[in-house]
């Protein structure tokens, strides 16, 4: 018998019938993107997101019609060469439901959290990304690595929940430094072997474990709620030395290359053309070095202040100041700003598509989900929000199509890229935004 992606187990228990869905199973793989390492173990299929605020023109990027094989409009066209490696989904909402539209936040935490958030800039519970670092982070260095591109320490969109954002790499050499700096051998090399400063450190933290249990048992439900996440990033810094004594098995074909010179980040427009390359090489050499394999890369804070030098009007103040143009239906400025957006975004795209992998790419064995704050800035609508999946995951996401969401929360999103990451989970999201239904056009 042959099983699926949609099969379920059937039986009968006392004459009831009785099935039972399956989660995704290796052998659910068509083929694509399934070379194996040297060990024989499949190729880790990574995740990422990216972020950039202040959405998308309607006018400028919607297709006219659903399906595969879109239409590239204007701004998706420097996304062209990668199209058949890209989903588009439009039309899903951001519910708010008895909480305020918190303009410019909203959105955000409910793509990333599938719940709307009480409070401005902080989320009620892990973001998605370190859900799935959660199931697929073992074994790596980091579990999760977050990339500021403009420069700014507060512009982090992954976190454990609260207050407890996970602080980004703000610039190329920093990131560098994280990645391949300190405690990085490079897997390719025949001299690699553990660093004994590892050994001694690892000793070190696993004499105290008996003194943890004790405090643990002595204080109070609050004290310990703020001692588990203590604990919890104390784990994540045993798992790296972990990892650290361990040589990497990796496919991929890459060199690292010398650190980057210092070089000015913030959210002038020329500068970020030049930074966010840089950026995205390094993030693509992390992931296909497997020291992490799950990234959170964003552009831009959701009220988006990146600026052409010389005009007075960053991005956030044009969508509400400048004028919808009557001839052209859309701000034309404004949507020069989205359309650079799109255009960081496929930097990002094309450096994981240049490693080769396996039978592949590194994009290939990837799922990136690039979203946004909101349908329309000048209201802050949480209407029809733009939404991209770049890879397939291994072979786990059809991909070339334009999915029309129709009004459906975008919850849908994250349950699929759930489910295609392999997560046994049903559904997702909590009041409004809770969705049993993943877009099943594009899983396998």
């Amino acid at each position: 018998m042959r099983f699926s992606r949609r099969s379920i187990l059937r039986g009968f228990s006392q004459g009831c019938a009785v099935s039972v869905a399956l989660p995704f199973l290796d052998c659910f793989l068509d083929g694509n993107g399934v070379a194996l390492a040297a060990t024989a173990e499949r190729i880790p299929t990574r995740f990422g997101t990216y972020f950039w605020g202040c959405g998308l023109t309607k006018e400028l990027y919607l297709p006219k019609a659903a399906g595969q094989g879109y239409e590239m409009t204007p701004q998706l066209k420097s996304l062209a060469a990668y199209q058949k490696k890209i989903n588009l989904i439009s039309g899903l909402r951001a519910f708010a439901d008895d909480n305020p539209n918190i303009q410019h936040w909203t959105g955000v935490a409910a793509i990333s959290t599938g719940m709307a958030p009480s409070k401005d800039r902080e989320f009620e519970t892990q973001t998605i990304d370190q859900t799935i670092a959660g199931a697929i982070g073992h074994g790596t260095r980091f579990k999760s690595i977050a990339v500021a591109c403009s420069g700014n320490k507060n512009e982090s969109y992954s976190s454990l929940g609260g207050p407890n954002t996970n602080p980004p790499e703000v610039s190329p050499v920093g990131l560098y430094t994280r990645l391949f700096g300190p405690g990085f051998q490079d897997p390719s090399k025949g001299d690699w072997k553990p660093d004994p400063k590892v050994l001694l450190e690892q000793s070190a933290l696993s004499v105290v474990d008996e003194d943890r249990k004790n405090l643990m048992q002595s204080v109070g439900a609050g004290d310990k709620a703020r001692l588990e996440q203590y604990f919890t990033s104390v784990r994540e810094l045993e798992q790296t030395m972990a990892a650290e004594l361990q040589r990497p098995d990796i496919v991929a074909q890459v060199t690292i290359p010398q650190a980057p010179g210092d070089m000015p980040v913030n959210k002038s427009v020329p500068t970020l053309r030049k930074v966010v390359p840089v950026m995205a090489k390094l993030v693509a050499l992390g992931l296909a070095t497997d020291q992490t394999r799950v990234v959170n890369v964003a552009l831009a804070e959701p009220a988006s202040t990146i600026f052409m030098p010389g005009d007075s009007k960053p991005f956030h103040q044009a969508t509400h100041e400048e004028p919808i143009d009557p001839a052209l239906g859309y701000q034309p400025v404004t949507s020069n700003f989205s359309t650079c957006s799109m255009e960081m975004f496929a930097e990002l795209v094309k450096a994981l598509d240049e490693i080769k992998e396996g039978d592949g790419t590194l994009l290939d064995h990837s799922l990136v989900m690039a979203y946004t704050d909101t349908g329309f800035a000048k209201l802050h609508t949480l209407e029809a929000i733009p939404m991209l999946l770049a890879g397939s995951a291994s072979g786990r996401i059809k991909t070339g199509f334009h999915i029309a969401g129709e009004g459906g929360p975008v919850t849908r999103v994250g349950l699929t890229v759930q489910q295609a990451m392999g997560l046994s989970v049903e559904g997702w999201g909590k009041a409004s935004m809770e969705t049993k239904k993943p877009i099943t056009e594009i899983l396998v």
